[in-house]
């Protein structure tokens, strides 16, 4: 715990100035982009693109592809919270006319890089005559990814504190005596799977922890298990994304097949005000690797969120996220 305290008060140091405006800039997919010297007004091209510029220069942003959960705005500034929802780049439908329609400087793009972003990427500043980057969006990465953008916003000295504190996170997560199996688990009943080598699997890979699930049958980063799958997994933790599949199990003595649930070693991980494991797989991340680090999610959240999002948690809130820090009783 104190190390990642010390690690997120390490972020505070006053940081050295740096040039305003990128010029041209190659983002992670290789391309050069010519990026205006002062953009104005942002467009995040998904979620993930979204939280990165909220955490960053929130005044530059536009707008929220899908608005936050509810309880969200609590732990954000309200200017944030209150900003609309504006279009999807990343899904199927055609925007263009739309994002014609903002006037945008620049569009940012955060996540995988693979050929099939990198073309979309591409597509979009084809079609809509706007400089386009993509971020590569590795959990890993994420001090390049922070330097970069504020290189292309003219906000170094900010990306610059952001990025040492993502280094300091992921440099004190301490190292586990021996391989700690964990299977993460989205549903309202626990039973949709992370597979390992997926962005959700990262905070934990951060960790040196091993995530576990049976074999995939559709190559998809989530599928249905059974629990009984689950038990034959025997993982040593079984971390949860929705506080209903705690009721889920709280309700089903089948659970108690699973010897993490039995051994009081199954949690419901935070999501203000984003989630802390993913949804969506950003900046918020860190959060998941502090909070599995330490164990104390009021602390880790509080000050988190104060140099990250700007608004420091109240008392209550504190208070609620330590309640709900605690293992899902059977």
């Amino acid at each position: 715990m104190r190390r990642i305290l010390a690690s997120l008060l390490l972020s505070l140091l006053v940081l050295p100035g740096g040039p305003a405006g990128a010029g041209r800039l190659v983002d992670a997919t290789g391309r050069s982009v010519t990026v205006p010297d002062h953009p104005a007004r942002v467009l995040p091209a998904g979620q993930p693109a979204a939280v990165l510029l909220a955490a960053l220069a929130p005044d530059l942003m536009l707008g929220w592809p899908h608005v936050p959960r509810p309880g969200a705005d609590l732990f954000l500034p309200e200017q944030v919270s209150a900003l609309p929802e504006v279009p999807h780049l990343t899904g199927k439908t055609d925007v263009t006319a739309q994002v014609a329609a903002l006037h945008p400087d620049l569009i940012v793009d955060y996540g995988n890089v693979t050929p099939h972003y990198t073309e979309l990427a591409a597509a979009i500043q084809q079609k809509t005559g706007v400089p386009t980057i993509l971020l590569d969006g590795r959990l890993a990465r994420t001090p390049q990814a922070l330097r970069m953008l504020g290189t292309a916003l003219g906000r170094p000295e900010r990306a610059e504190l952001l990025a040492r504190l993502a280094e300091s996170i992921l440099a004190a997560a301490p190292p586990v005596a021996g391989t700690r199996t964990v299977v993460y688990a989205k549903g309202a009943d626990g039973l949709s799977l992370a597979e390992p080598g997926t962005l959700a699997a990262e905070v934990f890979d951060a960790l040196g922890w091993k995530l576990v699930a049976p074999d995939p049958t559709k190559g998809e980063a989530f599928h249905t298990a059974t629990i009984a799958e689950i038990a034959r997994l025997d993982p040593d933790l079984l971390i949860l994304a929705e506080p209903d599949a705690a009721t889920a199990i709280a309700g089903a003595p089948a659970w108690q097949t699973v010897r993490a649930v039995r051994d009081h070693r199954a949690f419901t991980a935070p999501r203000l005000p984003f989630g802390w494991v993913e949804e969506p797989p950003s900046i918020n991340r860190l959060l998941g690797v502090a909070w599995l680090s330490s164990g104390d999610a009021g602390t880790v959240a509080a000050m988190f969120n104060a140099v990250v999002f700007g608004r420091a948690p109240n008392a209550d809130q504190i208070g609620a996220l330590r309640d709900a820090d605690r293992p899902v009783a059977p």
